[in-house]
């Protein structure tokens, strides 16, 4: 029974109010980390410093950002207590108060720890609290102390504090300095020198205390022996009020409301203290909630609570840490097991729920859950609703409309053989339905009218659309047809016209049809589908469902959960190539609970009429309204440690790096506590990267062997939604010279070198002469080889073509006067002749003037031959290298590259390929070429009678190979595609 009220009530928050209404703690994202997650145990207690890092205080101290747990080092001989921490304090300067066990207190800023006690003039402390104008004070067990210029100085006497010890002091947000004596608790006005005694007297001996102010100024107390329950200033005449549970700590959040963990009975949330204002509420009382280990909680045991600044709901336990938060989705458990839920939105703002093989409804709405069902208890595979609001259902054979609250069979003369697959209704009222083996039919009356045959499909999944132009859309496993007004059109998917097996249709705002299925998304573009790539798509691709929101956003459900596109995107998608979907993902993270399970068929995701979209998974349901969501925003960035050579040290600007250091890590981190696993980063070295490193959710750079000099570290980060923190986090260091590069050696090394070279000028100059001798004589060689292949080409292109052409010009010469029509159509061949001559000579000119390597190495001018020749045909290029990319000689890097070059021409001319590869290994003793294309390719006797007629231009590649004392081989590919292979031995490299 208390769980059917506890859905009632769910269903009532989730749709008759609106996300301002805080949900109940099950309807909460709940997230743990035990020791396996790195996660500390017996944690006492919670602190969230300016920086936005989580402080966890326990055997020790933890510093935590969502993801990464990092037990605090004390640097520079710093020391630690050896105990516990009993309270945290994060103060208005960023700096982080400890209050250990012993009863010493540290302070901890920019790295650095500075420990107080009773030399200091701190007694042993038990709790800190700091004003909003930045008042530190500490309770103590001498009574009270401030902390003043740097120094502590005790000031009970001086406030006329009443008490010989205080366990526990709290500023609120009035400046009001409420304070727990050995025996009762009192306060000290903002601006007073005197405590005031409002007479609360406590109901045992002194235990830790927390104290929490109402949104009506209401101030509360937990107290261990007794409850968590208001304070009574001077002159109040309200009733305490109380909630009777053993409190060890509690909060009240932005919302109102108050959070209490008790030492042994788990969670207990009051959604609106002033509702229970002078009651006293019992430990079971539904007037609060309770959330214990049988709902899901580590332990019963709750030792501190903290909400940080995103509004997140931490719970510290024995057994290691919580949060709570509100995700965008607000869920609703549907009884019964997991299954597959589809979701249909009515005219109303109610949803109705199928569950798969489940029979009936389950209608969600203001009033709750409400079952609705049929005499057939039957198993809907698809529902639609009328413009009257009558909705229609179907299984196998059978029809059903609801008539008033419950399903009935509509009388029917067909045949119990059909098998119907999916339900519209039209404008006009008229029942349409799919059936799997004969086509689309029309209701009329009690009987069918098959409209329009279509073949019997391989697959049951089959889809109807009604479109706002009346028009009927058919989707099947092998194609789409559309049925408008009496004219069938079919689109065949073998064909390519349309995507194959559609799991639905959509319609969107401009009356453009989409399919999406497995292939993503494709839009229905006048004659043909046209499906985009997925390249550009959604992750997984898959698209279970669509609907938009009333701001035109799309919302889809996919295998990886729902996703929001911008309004537009889709279509900036087909038409810009290199455009990739800009979508914000939901998940369970998110509040979705379970995941998306495509089994039936029907709807994933709806959107209400009150504006609010629904999505359906294996373990229930849930809904956001889009309106309520708040935009993405930027995560701060931090950069925490340096580490080199395995030593970390912490980072600021100015580091220096000694000499010879070759491993550099650099940690940095996002302050987010929500959804931290969506963090996206990118960083650059300014000095080593010459662009952005887009690097995803890793959090440490990496870098080896940087040089002496001066650098500058970048990195920003994205909420995962697109959204960059622009400004980002920086840090500069230098890399020390060793002896031998610093400038005094540099100096003297010219000087030697500048005595040496003196002397060796002339046998320089002389080896230089010979050297150039030899290297314009290989160039001479070379070009007069390119003359001989030039000249053949034109050989084979102008004077074989317009020899042809004068053949045919006296063919057609002594045809003229007694076969006029022989003579013309012989002029036309000859035209068609001279043209293809003219098109193959000028590609023969053109290649004329490719460009030598210039000042590029080898890889590179290969590397730009490739992106040009293939420059707007969609062919995809790869370049890699092996071995120690380096200069060679300049007659072996331009025999070389002339050999690719002619390779990559070859490809994209007679190949037709989606990809060329170009690998370069360099060797120690030799250079290895391969350029490789998966197009046509040929076989090996094709190979041989292709070298022996000179095609591919392999005749003159092999020829220039041999000179240089190599070979050249072409082979074609495993799987489709040619091979071209060359190797050169090297000769002596010369430098850069």
């Amino acid at each position: 029974m208390l769980v059917i009220l506890t859905c009632l009530a769910a269903v009532q928050i989730a749709i008759s109010t609106g996300d301002s209404t805080p949900r109940p703690i099950a309807q909460l994202v709940h997230t743990k980390w035990t020791a396996k997650d790195g996660a500390p145990t017996e944690i006492r207690a919670l602190a969230q410093t300016s920086d936005g890092y989580l402080w966890l205080g326990g055997i020790g101290l933890v510093r935590f950002d969502g993801l990464r747990f990092v037990r605090f080092v004390p640097q520079g001989g710093d020391t630690v207590p050896s105990t516990g921490v009993k309270r945290l304090l994060a103060s208005r300067d960023g700096s982080l108060w400890v209050v250990w066990t012993t009863g010493a207190v540290s302070r901890m800023s920019a790295g650095r720890l500075t420990t107080y006690g009773e030399r200091d003039g701190l007694p042993a402390t038990f709790s800190l609290t700091e004003s909003s104008t930045g008042v530190l004070v500490a309770g103590t067990a001498k009574g009270l102390a401030r902390f003043d210029n740097g120094k502590w100085k005790e000031v009970g006497s001086e406030w006329q504090y009443p008490g010989t010890e205080s366990q526990a002091v709290w500023f609120d947000r009035d400046g009001v300095l409420w304070a727990q004596t050995q025996d009762r608790v009192v306060y000290l006005p903002a601006g007073s020198r005197r405590f005031v005694d409002p007479g609360m007297p406590l109901t045992r001996a002194p235990a830790q205390a927390d104290f929490a102010r109402a949104r009506d100024g209401t101030v509360w107390m937990s107290e261990m022996y007794r409850s968590a329950h208001t304070l009574h200033r001077v002159g109040d005449t309200q009733a305490v009020t109380e909630v009777m549970v053993g409190t060890w700590t509690l909060v009240i959040d932005r919302r109102g409301s108050l959070w209490v963990g008790s030492l042994g009975d788990g969670l207990r949330r009051v959604l609106d203290p002033t509702r229970i204002r002078g009651r006293q509420i019992t430990q079971f009382g539904p007037e609060a909630e309770q959330f214990t280990e049988k709902d899901g909680l580590q332990s019963g045991v709750i030792f501190a609570l903290l909400e940080d600044r995103e509004g997140n709901i931490w719970v510290a336990t024995p057994r290691g840490l919580e949060r709570f938060r509100e995700g965008a989705f607000t869920p609703l458990a549907i009884p019964g097991s997991a299954r597959a839920h589809t979701v249909y939105a009515g005219r109303d703002t109610s949803v109705w729920v199928t569950s798969y093989a489940k029979s009936g409804f389950l209608r969600l709405s203001a009033r709750g859950q409400e079952a609705v069902d049929t005499n057939d208890r039957f198993i809907p595979h698809s529902t639609t609703q009328d413009t009257g609001g009558v909705f229609w259902a179907f299984e196998g054979p059978v029809v059903y409309r609801l008539e008033g609250r419950r399903f009935m069979r509509v009388p029917a003369r067909w045949s119990d053989a059909l098998n119907f697959r999916d339900i519209v209704v039209d404008a006009a009222g008229t029942v349409w339905l799919l059936e799997q083996k004969s086509g689309l039919f029309r209701m009329s009356g009690d009987s069918l009218v098959q409209i329009a045959a279509l073949a019997p499909s391989a697959s049951t999944t089959m889809r109807l659309l009604r479109d706002r132009k009346g028009r009927i859309w058919v989707g099947q496993q092998e194609r789409v047809a559309v049925y408008d007004h009496g004219q069938l059109q079919v689109f065949d998917a073998a064909k390519g016209e349309a995507p194959q097996g559609p799991y639905g249709f959509f319609e969107d705002r401009s009356g453009a049809v989409w399919a999406f299925g497995t292939f993503g998304l494709s839009k229905f573009e006048g004659s043909r589908f046209r499906t985009l790539p997925e390249r550009q798509g959604v992750p997984g691709r898959s698209v279970y469902w669509i609907t938009d929101a009333e701001d035109g956003a799309w919302w889809l459900a996919t295998p990886d959960g729902v996703l929001r596109l911008p309004p537009g995107e889709a279509d900036r998608g087909l038409a810009e190539s290199t455009h990739v979907l800009r979508y914000r993902s939901f998940d369970a993270r998110d509040g979705l609970p379970g995941i998306m399970a495509r089994t039936g068929g029907g709807p994933l995701v709806t959107r209400g009429a009150d504006g609010r979209i629904w999505v359906g998974t294996d373990s229930g349901v849930a809904n956001v309204d889009p309106r309520s969501l708040q935009p993405a925003k930027a995560p701060p960035v931090l950069i925490e440690a340096l580490r080199i050579d395995g030593r970390e040290l912490r980072a600021s600007d100015g580091i220096a790096i000694p000499p010879k250091s070759r491993d550099l890590e650099i940690d940095y981190t996002a302050a987010t506590l929500a959804i931290p696993e969506r963090v996206q980063f990118r960083y650059q070295l300014e000095g080593e990267d010459p662009a952005w490193r887009d690097v995803g959710t890793r959090r440490r750079a990496y870098y080896t062997g940087l040089g002496p000099g001066t650098y500058r570290f970048r990195v920003t980060a994205s909420s995962g939604d697109g959204v960059w923190n622009e400004t980002g986090a920086s840090l500069e260091f230098r890399v020390l010279p060793a002896w031998y590069q610093t400038a005094w050696f540099r100096a003297g090394a010219v000087l030697l070198i500048a005595a040496l070279g003196a002397a060796a000028a002339a046998l320089v100059q002389r080896r230089r002469h010979r050297r150039s001798q030899e290297a314009l004589r290989g160039r001479y060689e070379a070009t007069l080889v390119e003359r001989a292949r030039i000249a053949q080409d034109l050989h084979d292109t102008l004077l074989q073509g317009f020899a042809g052409v004068t053949l045919q010009l006296k063919t057609a010469e002594l045809a003229l006067p007694e076969q006029p029509d022989v003579a013309a159509e012989t002029i036309t061949r000859v035209q068609q002749l001279a043209r293809a001559s003219l098109r193959e000579a000028r590609e023969r000119v053109w290649e004329m003037r490719e460009p030598d390597l210039g000042a590029h190495d080898l890889l590179a001018a290969l590397e730009s031959v490739a992106r040009e020749r293939t420059l707007g045909s969609g062919i995809e290029v790869s370049v890699t290298t092996a071995g120690q990319r380096r200069r060679l000689t300049r007659s072996l890097e331009d025999g070389a590259f002339r050999i690719g070059r002619e390779a990559i021409v070859n490809a994209v001319r007679h190949a037709e390929p989606r990809r060329i590869e170009i690998e370069v290994d360099f060797r120690p003793t030799s250079l290895r070429l391969e350029v490789r294309d998966d197009g046509r390719g040929f076989t090996r006797d094709e190979a041989e009678k292709a070298r022996g007629n000179g095609h591919f231009g392999l005749s003159g590649a092999r020829e220039r190979a041999t000179r240089l004392g190599g070979a050249c081989d072409v082979r074609p590919r495993p799987g489709g595609g040619t091979v071209i292979a060359l190797e050169l031995p090297l000769a002596e490299p010369r430098s850069r």
